[in-house]
């Protein structure tokens, strides 16, 4: 006898009541979340930050006679924010893909996983979770940053705590433990 093919809402985990209460696989708080992005972000921006006074620095040294905010050219600011955004996207594109979570989302003991069927995201999701808020916040507006931290905030109004980013990559944020 053929039974018929599960709906959507069936197939799917479509609200909280569709993942387990605590432990493993249940959905992952708003404050672990944050904090695994604020460890990333040390272990990003460090490093970046380091780099890119370097060059500049080197560059100044360089040619005595430029002025620090050459109108030509990108100021230190932006060449800052745009290797941080560029390396961000590199980092978590390729560990959440390959891995399902960055060093942070494991020091936490949360996962990314995609919706339909709880494995790790693919490249283009794992992309997107980042490069959206990140795009957003090197826009060149007083508001960009804020209006990226609101992408990544949007999750606390959402049933499955979700932001922005994870609704348009299909994505949910669970605990590993």
């Amino acid at each position: 006898m053929d039974t018929p093919a599960p709906s959507a809402a069936e197939r799917f985990p479509n609200g909280p009541q569709s993942f387990p209460a605590a432990g493993a696989n249940s959905l992952a708080t708003i404050s672990r979340r944050w904090l695994a992005r604020g460890v990333d972000a040390v272990l990003i921006g460090v490093p970046v930050l380091l780099a890119t006074s370097v060059v500049l620095v080197l560059q100044a040294a360089g040619d005595p006679s430029a002025e620090p905010a050459d109108a030509a050219g990108p100021t230190a600011q932006a060449v800052t924010w745009g290797a941080l955004v560029a390396v961000a996207v590199l980092y978590e594109t390729v560990t959440v893909t390959l891995w399902g979570q960055t060093l942070g989302k494991l020091l936490l003991g949360i996962r990314v996983a995609r919706q339909v069927n709880g494995r790790c995201p693919l490249w283009w999701e794992a992309a997107v979770r980042i490069a959206l808020p990140g795009v957003v916040a090197t826009v060149p507006h007083p508001l960009a940053k804020a209006a990226a931290m609101a992408l990544y905030a949007a999750a606390m109004f959402d049933p499955l705590r979700r932001g922005v980013a994870d609704r348009a990559a299909g994505t949910v944020v669970v605990r590993t433990r």
